[in-house]
């Protein structure tokens, strides 16, 4: 059993860029959360909103929830987490979508993965959009091999220690997407080192928003994916990923 050095607080970092309309159904799925996590744990669960330098009022909304809020001027995805990871007063940070909303029971099943002591962190196997499509069906079945493959995906929450987050370095800030498969490799190979698993719960899930597959076709869809898997270089430029930069969009 892990032996955490102080309280063992959890973090739920989520970097929100113009999310007013969205942020305050996921922060009251967090809080349901946490309502869930304090009857069984009496330990003090911090959610802290990285304002990633909005025009709207996202801020607003956070900290009328209750959410801890610290700003990140510069406008990359990769750059907002670490801003939350580094801020993070928990003993385990958890990064959540701004769009997305949590089980009641997920963060009690986070806090137990990470205090087994026999795992590196994890994310959550069940994810499913808000709303059904071709395209929504589509994105789902890739990302169910791809978290089944070499690539170990597992969108939706992803969760480690704090120690852990600072001595991989958080996210690589090279990339403008993908940000969260890299750093799950990392975390992949952390753990191989050290003799611990990566954890996709599947007593949880997450569900998020189909907002941001609503602006492609299937063969717009089709060829952003081929795109990326032929050049994957330009997953560092920020024109090649406009389509996650956009206002309004997930982040």
């Amino acid at each position: 059993m892990q032996e955490f050095k102080t309280e063992p607080k959890i973090s739920v970092v989520i970097p929100a860029y113009n999310e007013e309309k969205y942020l305050g159904a996921t922060l009251a799925s967090v809080k349901r959360a946490v309502r869930e996590y304090r009857k069984k744990y009496p330990f003090p669960v911090e959610i802290l909103v990285v304002n990633n330098n909005s025009t709207d009022r996202t801020e607003r909304v956070a900290l009328a929830c209750g959410a801890r809020v610290i700003f990140e001027a510069r406008n990359q995805i990769a750059a907002a987490r670490n801003a939350g990871g580094r801020a993070a007063r928990g003993e385990i940070v958890a990064f959540l979508d701004a769009d997305s909303h949590i089980s009641p029971n997920l963060l009690m099943t986070v806090h137990e993965v990470m205090a087994s002591g026999r795992c590196i962190g994890g994310g959550v196997a069940w994810v499913q959009h808000d709303k059904n499509s071709l395209l929504v069906h589509v994105w789902g079945r890739i990302r169910s091999v791809a978290r089944r493959g070499i690539l170990g995906v597992s969108s939706g929450l992803i969760y480690t220690l704090k120690e852990t987050f600072d001595k991989v370095g958080g996210f690589d800030e090279r990339y403008y997407a993908a940000e969260e498969g890299i750093f799950i490799l990392t975390l992949r190979k952390l753990g191989k080192k050290e003799g611990k698993k990566f954890h996709h719960i599947k007593t949880g899930y997450v569900i998020t928003s189909a907002r941001k597959l609503d602006q492609f076709n299937t063969p717009l869809f089709i060829w952003t994916g081929i795109k990326f898997i032929l050049a994957p270089w330009k997953l560092r430029d920020k024109r090649a990923c406009s389509f996650w930069y956009e206002v309004g969009e997930r982040r």
